[in-house]
């Protein structure tokens, strides 16, 4: 395992590190120029392998592959003692500003770490080649505090551009963030919306398209008895048109769509509805003491409409049980059917969805189905005493 030690820190933001690149490279090259013309092509060779190394450390074979961080350690050395070099013993003042630009070139591209050693060090042997000529302590004090000014200035900048690139970017994701937000709350109401209509509707409409397939075999024997069933699922088509505006007006009742009534009168509610369309029989039992909190209300309401839908659309059942009692700090539903039953049973839409509610109130939910031996639902949470709404 090799472990990769790195000196390069550049500007984040691509487009002002290539400006300030740039425009660093281009002094940098036309004061070396300058220089050569004042020094008479004094130690010419010096000049392009000085700029060579300049821009080949700021390849991104050599500034930003690890591989090749060695080499981005090494070459800013070299190049400062190459520039010491050619600039010994000179006065001429360009050979200042050329410092200052190669020490700000490697603050803006280097780690601290890296950078401040090289800045301080450089600066002290500057001092010892170039001497000041006797002027006195308090004038080498003032010039390091002159130099360091500058030092923390530009590293100052660095870290702003940074932390404004930073910013930006924190932005951005906060903005992407907040659009995957919205967009997972629409995900939601519409699935929302599909399990209400899923809930509401589609009990509705089965008991509905029971009641005509009724109609139509007693239609030859018994017109009247027909005729009572198609009215009694043309009022239930009414009823399904009915929640169908409320679902799409998102008026979620918390009782379960039982039009404000408590849980007891809610389910004899769906018991009658049920009864007046179909010829099944459905047998209820309640007996709880503690009362409901709305939400526990819900979860039983449409409990009982998928079970009762899913009792006769798919079981073909001819009775139904079910009950509600409360035992042990529990309470249980348990709706039983005599439908044909599966060996096989997958948990659809409507057993998913309802799974969901009642873990989300701290319940479960199991079932139990036999070919041709019914159904069993077994609804379990437990009694939220303290917590009824008031």
């Amino acid at each position: 395992m090799y472990i990769t030690i790195t000196t390069v820190q550049t500007i984040s933001n691509i487009k002002v590190a290539k400006l300030i690149f740039y425009g660093l490279a281009t002094a940098y090259i036309m004061l070396l120029i300058v220089y050569i013309g004042l020094s008479q092509f004094k130690g010419i060779l010096f000049v392009p392998i000085i700029i060579g190394l300049y821009y080949l450390r700021h390849t991104k074979l050599v500034l930003h592959d690890p591989k090749h961080q060695l080499f981005a350690a090494l070459f800013p050395i070299v190049e400062i003692i190459l520039l010491f070099l050619y600039f010994l013993q000179s006065d001429t003042g360009i050979e200042n500003i050329v410092f200052v630009i190669i020490i700000a070139d490697i603050l803006l591209h280097y780690k601290p770490w890296f950078a401040f050693p090289i800045a301080y060090g450089g600066y002290i042997t500057y001092n010892l080649l170039w001497p000041a000529g006797g002027e006195g302590l308090w004038r080498n004090v003032f010039e390091i505090l002159s130099y360091s000014c500058v030092i923390i200035l530009i590293w100052s900048t660095k870290q702003l551009l940074n932390q404004r690139d930073m910013n930006y970017l924190l932005n951005e994701a906060m903005i992407r963030e907040a659009g995957m937000r919205e967009e997972m709350a629409v995900l939601r109401e519409r699935t929302m919306i599909a399990e209400e209509v899923h809930d509401t509707v589609g009990h509705t409409l089965t008991t509905a398209i029971v009641a005509l397939e009724g109609a139509q075999l007693l239609f030859e024997k018994s017109p009247e008895e027909a005729l009572r069933k198609i009215f009694v699922a043309r009022e239930q088509m009414k009823q399904g048109l009915g929640n169908i505006r409320q679902v799409v007006k998102t008026l979620k009742a918390k009782e379960g769509n039982t039009s404000g009534l408590n849980l007891k009168d809610g389910i004899y509610k769906i018991i009658s509805d049920t009864t007046k369309q179909t010829d099944t029989q459905i047998d209820f039992y309640y007996n709880v003491t503690t009362p409901f909190i709305s939400l526990q209300e819900y979860v039983i309401i449409n409990a009982i409409k998928e079970s009762i839908t899913n009792a006769l659309k798919h079981g073909k059942a001819r009775s139904i049980e079910i009950t509600v009692l409360e035992q042990q700090e529990t309470i249980h539903l348990k709706i039983r059917d005599d439908g044909c039953g599966n060996d096989f049973l997958e948990f659809g839409f409507g057993l998913k969805t309802m799974e969901e509610r009642v873990e989300a109130i701290g319940g479960r939910l199991t079932v139990q189905s036999d070919l041709m031996k019914g159904f069993l639902l077994h609804m379990q949470m437990p009694v939220a005493r303290g917590l009824v709404d008031g």
